[in-house]
């Protein structure tokens, strides 16, 4: 029977890599929904490695869970910044 708890560090002592599920959450809710969505997908993902003991699968979905995180983050900032801009040129912001 295996040990169903996450191992803290790998073979070679080295921390396990960052799953960033709060910061997906956080720009999934405040940035864009659609990016901020796979990029937990991949957060889970990353976690899920973690606790099977599958270093390499982690490693490798931890740098895609990261690459998502700063796409909805910078997709986020463009998408508010083009509504600011808009309102705007509306003159929604003049007395």
């Amino acid at each position: 029977m295996s040990d169903p708890s996450p191992p803290a560090e790998s073979s070679t002592g080295a921390r396990p890599p960052r799953a960033y599920l709060g910061w997906s959450l956080v720009a999934t809710i405040a940035c864009f929904l659609p990016l901020g969505l796979i990029a937990l997908y991949y957060g889970f993902r990353t976690n899920r490695a973690i606790v099977e003991g599958r270093p390499d699968d982690a490693i490798r979905d931890s740098r895609v869970t990261r690459r998502w995180l700063l796409a909805t983050a910078i997709v986020g900032v463009a998408v508010y910044l083009v509504i600011a801009a808009v309102f705007v040129l509306l003159g929604a912001f003049s007395p």
